[in-house]
């Protein structure tokens, strides 16, 4: 028991000085950490393009309980963050519920000024076949790019609660 407590504190002393070494060779090799900052940009500027900025997602009515083949009312709140949107034509959004995209009805919205945001009433179908689990909605605002969106604003956001899809055949038992 000795001879294994001994050995022990050899190790430890060896690795001791060993670090010890490494780090007093190591004391002129330091280097600087520089922090910096970006210049700070104007907000609304056209030259920044536009940049879509969802701010809530909740439902209208009362959804706790749904089956395929009806629809959700989303109501969005987005903002434009970034400068006027000019380009033709509308904003395109997509609605999920888990993992299934949801069949558009209403889904998109007029382009937003620069700094103006607004509250959008979309309309999604439930496909069949859809896994009757619990889930989150989830609304993403253009989410193929296709308008040319600069900024870094939040495109996708969910509803803070579950959409609950219900099984006929089995309420009627």
């Amino acid at each position: 028991m000795k001879k294994i407590l001994s050995v022990c504190l050899l190790i430890i002393s060896l690795i001791s000085i060993t670090g010890m070494v490494l780090a007093n060779e190591n004391l002129s090799n330091s280097s600087q950490v520089i922090f910096t900052f970006p210049d700070p940009a104007p907000v609304s500027s056209a030259t920044i393009g536009h940049d879509y900025v969802l701010q809530k997602v909740s439902l209208t009515g009362d959804y706790a309980y749904t089956r395929p083949g009806r629809c959700l009312t989303p109501r969005i709140i987005v903002m434009n963050q970034g400068g006027d949107d000019i380009a033709q034509g509308k904003v395109p959004v997509e609605a999920w519920l888990g993992d299934t995209l949801l069949i558009p009805v209403v889904d998109s919205f007029p382009p937003l000024e620069a700094g103006k945001s607004a509250m959008i009433d979309l309309r999604y179908m439930i496909p069949h076949g859809i896994p009757l689990l619990p889930d989150h909605l989830t609304i993403k605002i253009d989410p193929w790019n296709t308008r040319d969106e600069k900024g870094t604003g939040v495109n996708e956001k969910s509803s803070v609660a579950y959409v609950v899809l219900r099984d006929d055949d089995w309420a009627k038992m």
